[in-house]
């Protein structure tokens, strides 16, 4: 006779929830939009912990080129967002340890008021030992089967956002870079000031002199020595000014650079401010510069993280089902000694905790409405900002060429205020208001060029093409 088939409650139960014993998805993730600016942002590379970089400053002057590089290795905010990354990645290490058995050791000594067990009885009729004190010793493993998603859930949340830590690192890098260009540049700018200030300083100088002389052989008045004197010394003035304010942009630049304190030579600035530069075409700029940006990125991936954390909070409808297993021993305080262990599955169901499942989805799906809204806000903030920068560019051209001219109109003046006054058809304040046009000219060309460089470089800043 043919015994009847049976099949255990265990193989059942295993076999209905097979799909979903790697314990990791939910059934139904929540969805979001996915840009193609995702394909494009940086990558996340390993840090090296053991190497803590501190740049100096050359010997030799200090190009643009060599202050990116050592602003780029060196700016404590550059740093430190090497060491977020760390940490996000090493949260996403942690995260990854729930698809992993835990093992266990577990030890302990109890004193019981009255004699029990040394171990369960496993049949009857069977001698039991009876101790008040009882030494017991376990091996305990528990393997994930079944979370709902929570396991999985919470890694792709932590590699979301170490990959957003990433595109920030990469922002403040663009950041950065303009920062250390637009400082560069107003150092450059200065330097030309005072450059135009020491010519207008010589040719005053010089012109005195000639008045002096002029005075002595009575073809002019005292007065003309005196204006000549009063428009050397506001030329003075703005001379240690400048001085005073290339000192300051030095001592920015170098905190941008992240270096501890200026040399007691000073700093070294080399460089050319060049009228002819290149301008980015503007309409290919609007019609990219969403998946340019790198903050753009970093909050697509921080929606994408937190739609990641209303699964994590929707995980704590479903059951968590572990397979469990002990090894162990007891000893009793006379020297008996007994093993024991079981192996089995655990299902820890949900039932009631107060409605605060329900809350925690609400929350966290509400964080994710507000992220959207401010997603839509940085887009109309993004290209407000690049259209302004691109008005500026195109104001700062504008600026050189019209100043430019001014220079050389400025110029001939001087030269023919000077021949009239020679030839005793002129007064020296004819001379000392052209030198002064002239002055004039040549400050708001240096500016001009600065303003183009600037801008120039906050329009690859706006646009996330910083080089």
């Amino acid at each position: 006779m043919k015994r009847p088939l049976r099949i255990k409650p265990t193989l059942i139960f295993l076999l209905l929830f097979a799909p979903l014993l790697t314990g990791c998805a939910i059934f139904q993730p929540t969805p979001v939009e996915s840009p193609g600016m995702l394909q494009h942002q940086p990558a996340v590379h390993d840090h090296d912990r053991s190497h803590v970089y501190r740049a100096e400053l050359p010997s030799v002057p200090l190009t643009i080129k060599r202050a990116l590089a050592i602003a780029l290795a060196n700016n404590p905010d550059i740093v430190a967002g090497k060491w977020d990354i760390e940490a996000a990645r090493a949260h996403k290490r942690y995260k990854s340890s729930g698809y992993w058995p835990s093992l266990s050791i577990n030890a302990a000594y109890r004193h019981h008021w009255h004699e029990e067990r040394l171990v369960p009885a496993r049949n009857q009729g069977t001698d039991a030992t009876f101790t008040n004190d009882i030494f017991a010793g376990d091996l305990v493993l528990s393997i994930p089967l079944i979370t709902g998603g929570r396991v999985s859930s919470a890694v792709a949340e932590a590699d979301l956002m170490a990959r957003a830590e990433a595109c920030r690192l990469a922002r403040t890098k663009e950041e950065l870079v303009f920062n250390v260009k637009s400082t560069f540049y107003s150092i450059l700018g200065q330097v030309k000031m005072i450059e135009a200030l020491e010519h207008s300083r010589v040719a005053l100088n010089e012109h005195l002199q000639m008045t002096v002389e002029l005075i002595a052989a009575r073809k002019a008045a005292k007065v003309d020595m005196l204006n000549i004197e009063v428009r050397l010394a506001e030329v003075n003035h703005h001379m240690v000014k400048q001085l005073g304010m290339v000192e300051i942009s030095k001592r920015l630049l170098v905190s941008f650079l992240g270096i501890e304190s200026i040399p007691a030579d000073g700093v070294t600035i080399e460089g050319k401010l060049s009228a002819d530069q290149k301008t980015p075409d503007s309409r290919q700029i609007l019609s990219t510069v969403i998946e340019t940006r790198l903050d753009m990125a970093e909050f697509v991936l921080q929606i994408h993280a937190q739609a990641k954390r209303v699964d994590l909070a929707r995980a704590a409808y479903w059951p968590v089902i572990s397979a469990m297993g002990t090894y162990g021993g007891r000893a009793s305080a006379q020297g008996d000694y007994d093993d024991l262990g079981f192996a089995g599955l655990n299902l820890s169901l949900p039932f009631f905790n107060g409605l605060s499942s329900i809350a925690r989805v609400e929350e966290e799906q509400a964080k994710l409405s507000a992220l959207r809204e401010r997603k839509r806000k940085l887009t109309l903030s993004i290209k407000r900002e690049v259209e302004s920068a691109l008005i500026q560019v195109r104001t700062a051209t504008s600026q050189v060429d019209a100043t430019e001219k001014a220079i050389a109109k400025a110029e001939e003046s001087l030269r023919i205020a000077r021949e009239m006054t020679a030839l005793g058809h002129g007064t020296a304040m004819d001379v000392l208001d052209a030198q002064a046009a002239l002055l004039n000219a040549e400050t708001r060309y240096f500016g001009a060029l600065v303003d183009l460089h600037t801008s120039i470089a906050l329009l690859e800043f706006t646009a996330g093409t910083t080089t």
